[in-house]
């Protein structure tokens, strides 16, 4: 049952990347034009790396800690 959970994991990490992916753009660009004031500027700057660091984490460490979740419970299922 493992390489059919291999291939929806990747299969839904393929298809949600692309949206996740523009969102986080346009987080970027629309915050890009504050950062010309400098009260401002801070504000920005954590915007776009927040948005940045939380599509990374989504789309790579939660698919896999998901994986490594049902590997754990297949195995403690199959030893009962």
């Amino acid at each position: 049952m493992v390489p059919q959970l291999r291939d929806a994991v990747v299969e839904a990490g393929a298809v949600r990347f692309r949206p996740m992916l523009l969102t986080a753009l346009a987080v970027v660009v629309g915050t890009s034009v504050i950062l010309a004031d400098p009260i401002f500027q801070g504000l920005a700057i954590s915007l776009m790396f927040g948005e940045i660091a939380s599509l990374m984490i989504s789309r790579m460490a939660v698919p896999v800690l998901y994986f490594m979740a049902n590997q754990k419970n297949e195995k403690t299922n199959l030893n009962s």
